[in-house]
């Protein structure tokens, strides 16, 4: 009988241990910081129908906690966000990369696409929007669709801009594309197409783009190279 009891006080214990510990771990809230976009609203130009395009939204911790994004959802299959798995610390800046397929999505003479991504993270509110829009082109001939690629064959970090903000010159870096074709566009904020640089043979050479006329505010290069998916940066013009 005693050592019945006995046993009884252990589970009895034991079980008010664990349940103390559950309790404390619910009521675990993550320290809460900010969490700043370079712009809430990517626009990426335009593509022809079929092309994948990968948006790099560039944010930045701006609080005093670490940040940590658990999680990233777009409004549609055909995007798809990817983000850092990592904390970024605070004053640290990341990229938040976003994937449009735009297979079936245009039209002969343009469709606007637009696409929403949410963003939850140790932020209040907890989850941040971020819009891609653009517009897709459908061929009016009968040539194949570009060859599809295999989903952020681009790795973002290859392609490299500076100085960025600029007030006239953007380098651009494609050397890690040795040998290829590439075509470089300029879009403004509305989405209207400012310039087109072609580059028949990709170098290590850093290709200069001039900036110095366009008024201050947010740009997007996107940059098509032979054999990849398109890949859009943004480009801030100061004064």
């Amino acid at each position: 009988m005693i050592i019945r009891q006995f046993v009884f006080t252990l589970l009895l214990v034991g079980l008010c241990s664990l349940a103390h510990t559950q309790n404390a771990t619910s009521d675990y809230i993550a320290p809460i910081t900010t969490l700043s976009f370079e712009q809430t609203e990517f626009h990426f130009g335009e593509i022809v129908e079929g092309e994948i395009i990968q948006n790099v939204v560039t944010f930045t911790n701006t609080g005093e906690e670490p940040l940590v994004i658990s999680n990233a959802k777009a409004t549609c299959g055909c995007t798809i966000p990817r983000w850092p798995k990592e904390p970024i610390m605070p004053g640290e800046t990341a990229d938040l990369l976003v994937q449009f397929d735009s297979k079936n999505k245009g039209a002969i003479k343009g469709k606007i696409n637009t696409k929403r991504i949410t963003i939850t993270a140790n932020t209040d509110p907890v989850n941040s929007y971020v819009t891609i829009k653009g517009k897709v082109f459908k061929s009016e001939g009968v040539e194949p669709l570009p060859k599809r690629q295999e989903n952020f064959d681009v790795d973002a970090s290859t392609v490299k801009l500076w100085p960025n903000p600029t007030t006239d010159l953007v380098s651009l870096d494609l050397s890690d594309y040795n040998g290829k074709a590439a075509l470089v566009e300029t879009y403004n904020i509305l989405g209207e197409r400012l310039d087109v640089k072609n580059i028949t043979k990709i170098t290590e050479q850093v290709v200069q783009l001039e900036m110095s006329d366009y008024e201050p505010g947010t740009y997007t290069l996107s940059i098509s190279m032979e054999g990849h998916n398109r890949i859009a940066k943004t480009v801030i013009v100061s004064k």
